[in-house]
């Protein structure tokens, strides 16, 4: 994430309501364990403040950091 704040939620088994598992800041990021292991995602991404994003598609991700 480039700016802006955003926070993971996830919905635990009996919750009526998401709860709060990260708090995410410029310069940190998401979504790699869907990348790296083809599953799905883990939890749902609100936004707390405006937000400016990079994305990068799966294939791209594989070549440039699959080896690592």
């Amino acid at each position: 994430m480039i700016e802006g704040n955003l926070v993971a939620e996830k919905k635990e088994q009996g919750d009526e309501l998401p709860k709060v598992v990260y708090q995410y800041k410029a310069g940190d990021y998401f979504g790699e364990l869907s990348l790296i292991h083809d599953i799905s995602r883990q939890a749902s991404i609100k936004t707390l403040t405006k937000v400016r994003l990079a994305s990068i598609e799966r294939e791209s991700f594989k070549r440039l950091l699959g080896s690592l």
